[in-house]
């Protein structure tokens, strides 16, 4: 019988977890109280850490991961997490003793003993509940209360001698009724899923000598993100996160359905995930969760990109391309129905946020922006409507929306062209707003449909402003003054800004030159793991460490491209001309 391959991941960047988990296990530096910690990725959680989980009282533990079954040990003591459907935990301890630290930090958190061998924590800044049972083993009850509240409570379980199973269940007003599984039989019945989920969306790329460790930690990253039908979710969602970026973004889940081309019924859900929100005035939400629904602001209109992409591929369904249509087009006329702020019939970004780049130095002076990337999307999503118009039969209006996307460059090249650069400008005024970012560059991402000499004069501005560097695309070229090595959207490289510029480089003819930005990328992610963004001069991972959209970007290009193109020998050059 083959043993059951370890995923090497670190608790500290990549959170233990499973598909179908409210659950993710995490070891939390950037807290008074450092740990290994069971923890929560509700929508309304206020507070994520549920438990710390003390091997022989002590914050440290090794740990070791399959897909089914997180390992911690600490001198003699093991404790074996499993989980199981969306909010239950299996703790299997032996050899010493397991600690849990409840984290009783609000004034309204309570820990009770209900009998011998059950308790229950009033967890209100997770907003929810949780009832602890223990099978096995002896306990000791620790707890403080300070006339309102438990300030501390500890619950050690001992199995020096036996193996003792502590059951976490998380509940709203009622505990679960159902009966407890065997844990062996759950962690493997998650180890064949995810085995799965990776020989599909890894494709043979799973077993390359190359790259196959990086592409099943993405494929690890993506499932394990996923999260059921239920509450406000209407189907299984991909979260961009089990960290802290535990939300379903409206650009994000593009990049997660494009990684999913192989199974076109579960390319369909991510889109969908978000479109089923959609609101009366075909207004696409900023983000969602299980718990609740943001529409302060939006995210750019890539929708378009993204179906034709997986069209190409045959990741869309015939039911999936008809059912896209009417909210795609309901999304497209929102722009022009609700951001036209005058008579030049442009639509604005209200913030940062709307575009996706929050902090991009394009709104460093103020709000509403015309920018140039938002018509170059906004013409790819109405080629894409004349295209789901014409697969459905709507032949008067696929070549209305061919028309209208053809003017909508011409008004991009005429309004946001100087010459040797495209610009933002302020919405009010029309000025120029002075700004290097690599924002400014994304009207290439329309490929053969930007004319070739803006399309050239742009691509020799980015090689010749050292915008590429060793490890991709900067958002701010490192020369720049406003660029900071851990500045967000000015400076760090970004899984979505590559793609979208590759692409488009690779549809204008420049083949090459997308292959080299890709293959920065990709090594870059080998190097430092799937993080939401990277430091463009070293590599490093920065912020959210364990993002779904890196992760997806990463499969979408490992799947695309033959095997020699994925990690070239050498160091990347530093100009590809």
């Amino acid at each position: 019988m083959n043993a059951v391959p370890e995923l090497g991941i670190d608790l500290g960047t990549t959170p233990f977890s499973r598909r179908g988990s409210y659950f993710a296990v995490s070891r939390v530096t950037d807290q008074r109280d450092v740990g290994v910690y069971l923890r929560t990725v509700r929508g309304d959680a206020r507070h994520r850490e549920i438990v710390r989980l003390l091997l022989d009282g002590g914050t440290e533990a090794r740990s070791r991961a399959t897909a089914g079954q997180l390992t911690l040990s600490h001198g003699t003591t093991r404790a074996d997490v499993v989980l199981d459907g969306p909010g239950r935990a299996y703790l299997r301890v032996r050899g010493g003793a397991l600690t849990l630290d409840f984290r009783a930090i609000s004034q309204y958190d309570s820990v009770l003993q209900e009998s011998d061998s059950t308790w229950r924590f009033i967890d209100s800044g997770a907003n929810r509940n949780y009832r602890i049972r223990v099978l096995g083993g002896r306990t000791r009850f620790d707890a403080r209360w300070d006339g309102v509240r438990n300030s501390e409570a500890r619950l050690r379980i001992a199995a020096h001698e036996e193996t003792a199973t502590v059951v976490v269940d998380e509940y709203g007003s009622a505990v679960p009724t159902g009966a407890l599984d065997d844990p062996a039989v759950l962690a493997a019945a998650a180890q064949t899923d995810f085995d799965g989920w990776c020989a599909t969306h890894g494709g043979d790329r799973s077993d390359d000598p190359e790259i196959g460790d990086s592409v099943r930690l993405a494929a690890f990253v993506t499932w394990a993100a996923l999260v059921p039908a239920g509450g406000v979710l209407r189907r299984e969602s991909m979260l961009m996160s089990k960290n802290r970026m535990t939300n379903v973004w409206s650009w994000d889940h593009c990049f997660n359905a494009m990684a999913l081309w192989r199974d076109p019924r579960a390319a369909a859900d991510q889109l969908l995930a978000v479109f089923d929100h959609q609101d009366e005035h075909g207004c696409l939400p900023d983000y969602v969760n299980d718990a609740g629904v943001e529409r302060n602001f939006v995210k750019p209109p890539i929708h378009g990109w993204a179906v034709s992409h997986l069209i190409d591929r045959g990741g869309l369904d015939d039911d999936a391309v008809a059912a896209l249509y009417e909210p795609l087009r309901r999304w497209t006329e929102w722009w022009f129905e609700h951001r036209v702020y005058g008579d030049d019939g442009i639509p604005s970004y209200n913030h940062g946020n709307d575009s996706g780049w929050d902090n991009a130095t394009t709104f460093g002076v103020g709000v509403p922006v015309q920018s140039p990337d938002l018509l170059a999307y906004l013409a790819l999503q109405m080629q894409t409507l004349a295209r789901l118009a014409r697969h459905t039969g709507r032949h008067d209006e696929a070549t209305a929306w061919e028309r209208r996307a053809g003017a909508t460059v011409g008004t991009l090249c005429e309004r946001f062209w100087t010459g040797d650069r495209f610009v933002a400008r302020d919405t009010g005024t029309g000025r120029v707003i002075d700004s290097q970012s690599l924002l400014t560059f994304m009207p290439l991402v329309l490929g053969d449909l930007l004319p070739e000499e803006l399309r050239d004069t742009t691509v020799r501005r980015l090689l010749d402003g050292g915008y590429l560097t060793p490890h991709g695309p900067a958002t701010e070229p490192p020369a720049s003054p406003h660029y900071e090595s851990d500045g967000y959207w000015r400076g760090p490289i970004w899984a979505p800004s590559t793609m979208l510029l590759a692409d488009g480089l690779r549809r204008s003819g420049r083949r090459d030159l997308a292959d080299d930005i890709e293959t920065r990328f990709m090594r870059t992610c080998a190097g430092a793991g799937m993080a939401e963004n990277f430091d463009a001069m070293t590599g490093a991972g920065l912020r959210d460490r364990s993002m779904t959209w890196t992760a997806s970007v990463y499969l979408t290009l490992a799947s695309e491209r033959p095997a020699h193109r994925v990690l070239a020998a050498g160091t990347p050059r530093e100009r590809v001309s």
